[in-house]
């Protein structure tokens, strides 16, 4: 019986991964190519944005992923911050976008610019995406992006660069700080809890449950310079860490 049971499950998860792959693929066929051709001529990026959310709604319906936020009284909606985040799930961008009344611009690697469709889409949808091998073209993607960040336009970054392997935080790089400090903007620390449990980093299966959002009081950054970040940088992660061990079993070393 034991073995019938391990049996069963095998070839449920392969079922319910093969149902995912597929959903997934044909929702950023239908959705991912007319968002490439609405960017060209969107002048804000937020028409796109809207059919990314439908997008997300679209994946996260289909595998029955509801989605708990706390905090969302904390920010001015039509204000702009830095959003910085831990990341333990591909589920996490397509969380924030749905609760997050706001269009954001996620800061990511350069090399998800080139996924078909997905990346091409996300790139014209003035995306953010960095090079992390060459610090100076990093720091003037960064310097072009500022400007964009006005009128409830704002940036979202997971701070460990990439999904923690294991749902323990990771260490914080420090892309978002710098990003706040030179556009002068307030950061918003954001603990996403579960998403590691219902997919985690190199699954293919999502797993049905619920994942949780807890928003932070936003930081002013005025009070902080350029010779300070790493001090800004342990407090955000601190605030996050300590978020992650209130609201759920403790996901930190």
């Amino acid at each position: 019986m034991p073995i019938m049971n391990k049996l069963f499950r095998k070839i449920t998860d392969g079922v319910m991964a093969l149902w995912t792959t597929v959903t997934t693929v044909i929702y950023t066929i239908l959705l991912g190519i007319p968002v490439i051709f609405i960017a060209l001529v969107s002048k804000t990026g937020k028409l796109p944005f809207k059919l990314g959310c439908a997008w997300s709604w679209l994946i996260m319906k289909t595998n029955r992923v509801k989605i708990q936020v706390i905090g969302l009284e904390k920010f001015v909606h039509e204000k702009s911050y830095v959003f910085i985040s831990n990341h333990a799930s591909n589920l996490d961008p397509l969380a924030v976008i749905l609760v997050i009344p706001q269009t954001l611009r996620f800061i990511g690697k350069s090399s998800l610019a080139k996924i078909p469709i997905f990346g091409w889409a996300a790139k014209l949808g003035r995306m953010i995406f960095i090079d992390r091998s060459d610090h100076t073209k990093a720091v003037e993607t960064i310097n072009k992006s500022i400007k964009d960040l006005k009128n409830g336009i704002s940036a979202f970054f997971f701070a460990e660069g990439t999904r923690s392997s294991d749902g323990i935080l990771q260490t914080f790089k420090k892309g978002g700080v710098v990003l706040a400090l030179k556009a002068k903007l307030p950061i918003i620390p954001v603990a996403i809890i579960g998403s590691y449990r219902l997919l985690p980093k190199r699954a293919i299966r999502i797993r049905p449950g619920i994942l949780k959002i807890i928003i932070g009081d936003p930081i002013d950054t005025s009070a902080y310079s350029d010779n300070d970040k790493d001090i800004l940088l342990q407090k955000v992660r601190r605030i996050i860490e300590e978020t992650l061990n209130e609201y759920s079993l403790p996901l930190t070393a």
